[in-house]
């Protein structure tokens, strides 16, 4: 098809009018309230039930056995959703609100995974970070019977207890296998 000059200059500037209106539709902050909906799932992709997402706000929700749940009417803004659950671990995620709805897909791991880095890098003789890690599912596992366990242990290796005696609790440890 043959096309003239003047077809592809005014086609030209159309399609800068739409790109011009498109910027500027985008550019344009939302500034009313918005819902929050998400679904929160395992490693591989398997629901998380009983999972508890807030705001900073107040607003929270806890997810159904499909892993989903609906935080409506939120300012729009930019905010920071936490979530817990126990036998899961902690997330602290940014999400923005531009538009009347907001997607959040948060992705959390077994508790059992953070306890096996835990006896990773007591058996390497790190103590802080075992505890720096430990720590950050304080919130949402500190009632299990594990983590307590796990605990007491960070901190009788971490006393300036007899040498010999941190030997031996290491080689416990090594010679140990917990399922989890």
């Amino acid at each position: 098809m043959y096309r003239t000059r003047k077809s592809v200059v005014k086609r030209g500037i159309v399609c800068a009018a739409m790109l011009l209106l498109l910027t500027s539709c985008a550019s344009t902050k939302y500034e009313g309230t918005a819902a929050c909906v998400g679904r929160v799932c395992g490693l591989h992709g398997e629901p998380v039930e009983n999972y508890q997402v807030s705001f900073c706000l107040g607003h929270c929700a806890v997810t159904g056995k499909n892993g989903m749940f609906l935080i409506p009417e939120i300012r729009a803004g930019t905010y920071t959703l936490k979530g817990k659950g126990t036998g899961w671990t902690s997330v602290e995620k940014e999400v923005s609100f531009i538009d009347r709805r907001s997607i959040v897909c948060v992705q959390v791991e077994p508790i059992s995974a953070v306890y096996q880095r835990v006896e990773s890098l007591l058996r390497s003789g790190l103590f802080d970070e075992a505890d720096s890690l430990l720590k950050k599912e304080k919130v949402s596992n500190a009632e299990s019977k594990l983590y307590q366990f796990y605990q007491q242990v960070i901190d009788y290796c971490r006393s300036p207890s007899d040498r010999k005696m941190r030997k031996i609790s290491e080689k416990v440890m090594e010679e140990t296998k917990y399922e989890l």
